[in-house]
């Protein structure tokens, strides 16, 4: 006759183990999380993707390929003629004083600010000539601040002045 065996004392370690329910094994938990949480982020991307506008992609590529040589020709026309300045922004207001020019100065010059990846900082100002002066000066956004690629363009004359600049309140840049 055999002895009698206390409960439970043949069941080995792994017995105890197999009979625990999958949801209750922390591997599986993380097998499963990988791939969801790449399923989620792969959501959040598309649906980003598809509801905002990319604003650093122009349409009109073609035209301004097109445009290239005019712009090419208006860089070397300020190149030639030498002209340089001294631009200032205030909180309001933009200041460009011309140091150097071979030319007689225009009546106006149009300065374009344009951020690196956000278009709703961009900024176009007109800056009109101080009369009996080299002293221009036009209405700014306060939120020009940071970062910028600036033209600043004189239509009458067909000359351009293209720059990276980073904008400072109240200090002086030099330009070409």
């Amino acid at each position: 006759m055999q002895s009698p065996t206390p409960p439970n004392s043949n069941k080995s370690h792994s017995d105890n183990e197999a009979a625990r329910p999958w949801y209750k094994e922390p591997y599986v938990w993380m097998l499963i999380a990988f791939p969801a949480s790449t399923v989620i982020a792969g959501i959040i991307f598309i649906s980003q993707a598809v509801t905002t506008k990319d604003s650093l992609v122009n349409d009109n590529y073609y035209k301004d390929g097109l445009a290239i040589n005019q712009e090419l020709a208006w860089d070397k026309k300020a190149k030639t003629n030498d002209i340089k300045g001294n631009m200032t922004f205030s909180s309001d207001e933009a200041t460009f004083e011309v140091t150097n020019i071979r030319l007689v100065l225009p009546s106006f010059l149009k300065v374009y600010l344009s951020h690196p990846t956000l278009e709703e900082f961009d900024q176009e100002l007109m800056l009109q000539k101080i009369p009996n002066s080299r002293l221009y000066k036009g209405l700014t956004n306060s939120t020009a601040k940071g970062r910028f690629y600036m033209r600043i363009e004189s239509p009458e004359q067909q000359w351009r002045i293209r720059t990276d600049i980073f904008i400072e309140t109240g200090k002086t840049l030099s330009l070409p």
